[in-house]
């Protein structure tokens, strides 16, 4: 098969919307499948064009023996809701344009959300082009900014909402990555029997290679923020967005400061809205156990977690109960304890992994506990860590989702949805 893959975000870009298919596609094209990736020019998550990358009509390359396909886009910086709209209707227009007039002949279109904006383009080329179109749906919105309070409802929303039913009722299948996603977009208007469960996870060969290859480099960079490598490190590695909840871990680092624990560091490496937020609290505080770093390319990622004594999976109190952080499954991938303070499915996940101690989202005192109890008890931690690392094994390697997702796609092509 050709499979054109529509994706807002790709490598190198940080965090989970590019990994998701740049990790399938690679497992597609080891399958003998061509995979077409659409995407723009490396910018998330500030909206900044990277250094080193210059826009143009349109830039070709291989990935990973993906053929990616670059495509301009309205990238001003900023998070305000009117600048993020620009970037994300920028995109599908210009990949609506660049997709319909290279030629392509895919055999099946797949357009990974959100933005939902993308769905709208990925549908518009499969129409142009005559085959089956699949929606990847790895989060609703707007349903979940406007649960989140990041914007208002109206007739804006209104009529994306209006769009994405149309989206959904139009694809011969959609694919969303919890079980409680899948019963909400049934409720939303999805076909019965189109939607499946397609969780994220790891590429856990390709995770112990760059786990090796750059552990050097993975001690350097903490050793360069002022952590002592010899004593513990509990990191955060991910988007330093509002959702995250990454004030509570400052609150938590706080706490441990102020009755005199300071043996344990925390390192948070990623980058977005929050990075100048939490870099001045930092700051104010005197939380000098704390350091940021990154962003870092993917690659170095495994090696990271694999120096950590522990990883943190946070979230903020939301809404919905259906959001699974991607990063759990590389962290579980890493072999190390997860200390998870978020609610509904992904305390499921973890405690069915038994990969660490689980607190609900916004209880700082239970995460702070949840830190001690690991530091107390180096042996259950490395249980934990191994437990985890055997779930993400048996349910996670991103080799074994892609054969799933694959026959996903064959079954919309030959007609079955």
């Amino acid at each position: 098969m050709h499979i054109l893959v529509v994706s807002q975000f790709f490598a190198p870009e940080m965090g989970a919307p590019a990994a998701r298919f740049g990790d399938l596609g690679r497992q597609f094209v080891a399958a003998g499948h061509r995979v077409t990736v659409l995407t723009t020019f490396p910018n998330f998550p500030q909206g900044k064009v990277y250094a080193g990358h210059r826009q143009a009509i349109a830039a070709r390359q291989t990935v990973d023996g993906i053929e990616v396909l670059r495509t301009p886009i309205l990238a001003m910086g900023g998070h305000s809701p009117l600048r993020k709209a620009a970037l994300y209707a920028s995109f599908a227009g210009s990949a609506i344009v660049q997709g319909g007039l290279r030629g392509l002949r895919p055999d099946v279109v797949v357009g990974t959300t959100p933005p939902p904006t993308v769905a709208y383009a990925s549908l518009a080329l499969a129409r142009r082009y005559g085959v089956p179109h699949v929606v990847d749906i790895r989060d609703i919105w707007p349903e979940a900014v406007v649960n989140a309070g990041r914007v208002q409802a109206g007739p804006a929303v209104r009529a994306l909402e209006a769009l994405n039913a149309v989206v959904l009722r139009s694809s011969a299948a959609v694919t969303t990555v919890s079980e409680g996603k899948r019963q909400r977009l049934l409720e939303l208007g999805a076909r019965p029997g189109t939607v499946h469960v397609v969780p994220n996870g790891a590429d856990l060969a390709q995770f112990d290679a760059w786990a090796a290859a750059h552990r050097d480099a993975a001690r350097t960079l903490l050793a360069g923020l002022g952590l002592d490598l010899d004593r513990p490190i509990a990191l955060y590695a991910g988007v330093f967005n509002p959702p995250q909840g990454l004030d509570g871990l400052l609150d938590v680092a706080a706490r441990r400061k102020a009755r005199g624990s300071d043996l344990l560091q925390f390192a948070i490496i990623g980058d977005g809205a929050l990075r100048d937020h939490l870099q001045a609290r930092i700051a104010a505080e005197g939380l000098h156990q704390v350091k940021i770093g990154g962003p870092v390319d993917r690659t170095l990622i495994p090696a990271l977690y694999a120096l950590a004594t522990c990883t943190v999976v946070i979230l903020r109190p939301r809404k919905d109960t259906h959001t699974v952080p991607s990063k759990i499954y590389e962290a579980m991938a890493a072999g190390r304890p997860v200390v998870l303070s978020a609610d509904g499915e992904v305390q499921t996940i973890a405690r069915t992994a038994g990969c660490g101690p689980i607190g609900d989202a916004g209880d700082l005192a239970a995460l702070d506990s949840q830190l001690d109890q690991l530091l107390g008890d180096p042996a259950a931690a490395e249980a934990m860590g191994r437990a985890g690392r055997d779930y993400a094994r048996q349910h996670n390697d991103r080799a074994t989702l892609a054969v799933r997702y694959l026959d996903l796609l064959r079954r919309a092509v030959d007609g079955c949805g």
